[in-house]
């Protein structure tokens, strides 16, 4: 499974520029993980980790990143490429001198990979090999989709021109959809984001505020002989008990925001991955402000 995802990766990451072993990365990525849990054991704070985490996730996803931003702008740019083939074949041009028209024009980088598939024309390659090289060099769906039905139109020997046409309306339909459901989930997007990495947060850092001012009235009432040390001490255990496992369900709760935004708007928990650790972060960040806020207030 790690295998197939790092293959996987390494296609989207040379999308978008990386050309070196996902290997390496990883290892450095685990080696600052390890780094930042040595961190938190030895300061016994949860700090250095939550911030190990967010760089080593950054090192890790950031060309995997940039990759699917170039696969997202191909995909955008696809339904307008694919018209302006079609328009050239019904003018009586060739394919290749439709292909030649979109590299001269502006699609941003699948402008580029056309101008692959352009010099595997001109080395004497098929319309098919040379398509579908941009196909298994670009991992898109959308893009694959498309090349099969064109290949396919070229073995039948049908009209070219007019298949283009209607998959590139196709092609535009099936971006619209993408695009709108990202639109249309924007609300639930922003109160899943609230709700897990704002307000409840807030709410226990403010709970952990209480509980403090709360164990110092325990520990002058244990000084002044109106409770044991004993009882002092089985209420100091309790209580931190509680914010330990509220805290994890804090940093739980606010890593499943991540998997479930990504889900909501892209249709899979994958995309999510690379934002559990930001989400943790900032959760934990609000709660230790809203603790150290209203621990400030009750002392103050």
């Amino acid at each position: 499974m790690l295998n197939a995802f790092l293959k996987n990766y390494r296609r989207v990451a040379r999308l978008g520029g990386y050309k070196g072993s996902p290997h390496i990365l990883l290892g450095v990525a685990i080696l600052v993980l390890l780094t930042s849990i040595l961190l938190s054991m030895v300061l016994y704070n949860l700090l250095p980790f939550l911030f190990g985490a967010v760089l080593a996730t950054f090192i890790f996803y950031k060309p995997y990143n940039d990759g699917l931003r170039r696969i997202q702008e191909i995909e955008e740019n696809l339904p307008d490429a694919l018209k302006q083939i079609s328009t050239t074949l019904k003018a009586g041009g060739t394919f290749e001198m439709a292909v030649r028209e979109v590299v001269s024009a502006d699609y941003g980088y699948l402008s580029k990979e056309f101008r692959r598939v352009l010099n595997d024309l001109e080395s004497g390659n098929t319309i098919d090999v040379a398509l579908q090289r941009m196909a298994d060099r670009v991992p898109s769906d959308l893009l694959k989709r498309v090349v099969t039905i064109i290949v396919d139109a070229f073995h039948a020997g049908g009209g070219m021109a007019a298949v283009l046409e209607d998959v590139a309306d196709d092609a535009r339909e099936t971006w619209k959809l993408m695009e709108e459901r990202k639109t249309k989930t924007t609300m639930q997007a922003m109160f899943l984001v609230m709700a897990s990495v704002v307000l409840a947060p807030f709410i226990v850092g403010a709970a952990f505020g209480i509980m403090d001012f709360f164990v110092a009235m325990g520990k002058q009432f244990a000084a002044g002989g109106v409770t044991s040390a004993q009882q002092y001490a089985q209420i100091l255990s309790s209580v931190s008990s509680l914010k330990l496992f509220l805290t994890f369900y804090v940093l739980f709760q606010a890593s499943l925001a991540a998997l479930m935004l990504a889900a909501i708007r892209e249709g899979k928990l994958s995309p999510g991955i690379s934002k559990v650790a930001l989400f943790a972060l900032g959760a934990y960040l609000v709660m230790m402000g809203s603790e150290n806020f209203v621990r400030g207030l009750l002392h103050g």
